[in-house]
């Protein structure tokens, strides 16, 4: 996962940062700016922003910061994405529902056709590989039409990061249709189908899967379940918000283990990290999109 991140190379790109009160958003914008991976523009209370710097030691004079309140917070950092200002947008201190609500909004150039979802990546250690989740933060309970965005947008970005061979794990609670109690199955099922058509080009889906099935090679021989994907599969579409918040969740607080994550399927990538996270999350997630931008 390290290795991924540091891959990332220094350059001139810009992104705007939403409310940046916390320690963790500004620890994590003032390391990126300091290795030379991207310059930060903080937009929020200036006088706010000052004093929370100064409280937790952070030097903010290679920042510009942009003066602004409430809701233009987020309409401010809109318009440095319009006017090309910023490559990308980071959410720091405002609800995610609240900040999509403005983001989303026509006059702003990020909402494209596609739909957004989160893609979040980490490693298991014992696996000795990359994983991308999703989608853990947006998309609570999507239908099959939804679901094929969402592994759209996921299959993309791990091409993006170098993933020769995609295998995508349709993740249920169990490995067959099972109606009309677990309708995800079907939708995982027909995933696989629809696949076969080319639609995502060159990648390997299948499903439904348990959660150990899909990532341990192991488990899914002792069930005796085959296939390209069993046990190897390196993206995981979970069936609903609930199960991909409860994954990443156990991975970012009980593992401690790195991971980073962000929304795609606007124009560019927007870092949306949870108010919780800790300012290597953040810096990982900010490394994620630079990486996602090509």
């Amino acid at each position: 996962m390290q290795r991924l991140l540091d891959t990332v190379e220094r350059g001139r790109r810009t992104m705007a940062v939403v409310s940046p009160y916390d320690r963790a958003t500004l620890v994590a914008s003032a390391s990126a700016l300091k290795d030379g991976i991207v310059e930060p523009i903080l937009i929020g209370e200036e006088r706010r922003i000052r004093e929370s710097a100064q409280t937790y030691g952070i030097e903010t004079s290679g920042m510009e910061i942009v003066d602004s309140k409430d809701e233009k917070i987020i309409e401010d950092a809109c318009d440095l994405y319009n006017w090309n200002r910023v490559h990308f947008i980071m959410k720091g201190m405002v609800g995610t529902g609240y900040f999509f609500h403005i983001v989303l909004e026509p006059r702003f150039k990020i909402r494209t056709e596609r739909i957004l979802s989160h893609v979040g990546v980490f490693e298991i250690p014992q696996t000795k590989r990359i994983f991308l989740m999703s989608d853990a933060g947006i998309n609570i309970l999507p239908n099959f039409s939804r679901k094929i965005h969402i592994v759209a947008n996921a299959v993309e970005a791990a091409r993006w990061l170098g993933i020769g061979l995609v295998r995508v794990g349709m993740l249920a609670a169990v490995e067959k249709v099972n109606l009309p109690a677990m309708p995800a199955t079907l939708d995982a099922f027909l995933m696989k189908k629809y696949a076969e058509t080319g639609y995502f080009g060159a990648c390997e889906i299948d499903g439904p899967f348990a959660f150990d099935n899909a990532v341990d090679p192991e488990c899914a021989g002792t069930k005796g379940i085959g296939g390209k994907v069993a046990g190897q599969a390196n993206v995981l579409i979970v069936p609903n918000i609930e199960t991909g918040n409860a994954i990443w969740k156990s991975i970012t607080c009980l593992q401690k283990k790195e991971a980073a994550g962000v929304v795609l399927g606007g124009a560019c990538p927007i870092v949306v990290p949870s108010r919780s996270d800790d300012h290597l999350t953040k810096l990982a997630s900010i490394k994620l999109a630079c990486l996602l931008m090509g």
